[in-house]
């Protein structure tokens, strides 16, 4: 029976799809050093912390919210766990889970060109933080 379940887990898991990488910008892809690079944490089957995917993001524009994309299917999870967007101000929605445990926390991050943010999920009783470290590509 354990074994069922650990294999059902883990279906459950690998079916979430964590598309990586994806473009979020229009026209030629960019090099490195001319976009903003977003990875969220997704660690180990069956570990104790929190995995991360991108469930979406708004680009705030000077003149309120400008693109929004969302990620996934209703029912189903395929977010990615990397995407390349290009420099400026955005709210990121993160879906953090363990288990049958998940939150959606939200954050509003400035993103610099060269940069890599990885995202990483952290929960404290109820409430769900997302921290960002960033390092250059």
């Amino acid at each position: 029976m354990k074994n069922v379940m650990t294999m059902i887990a883990t279906s459950m898991l690998c079916s979430c799809g964590f598309m990586t990488p994806a473009k979020q910008y229009a026209g030629d892809t960019l090099s490195a050093d001319e976009i903003a690079v977003i990875q969220s944490v997704v660690g180990t089957p069956f570990a104790d912390a929190y995995h991360a995917t991108i469930i979406g993001y708004t680009k705030i524009e000077a003149n309120g919210a400008g693109e929004q994309k969302e990620f996934g299917w209703p029912g189903f999870t395929d977010y990615p766990s990397e995407i390349h967007v290009l420099p400026g101000e955005y709210d990121i929605q993160v879906y953090c889970f363990k288990g049958f445990s998940s939150h959606r926390p939200k954050k509003t991050l400035v993103l610099q060109a060269g940069q890599t943010y990885l995202l990483k999920c952290d929960v404290r009783g109820d409430q769900a933080f997302i921290g960002v470290s960033s390092r250059a590509n």
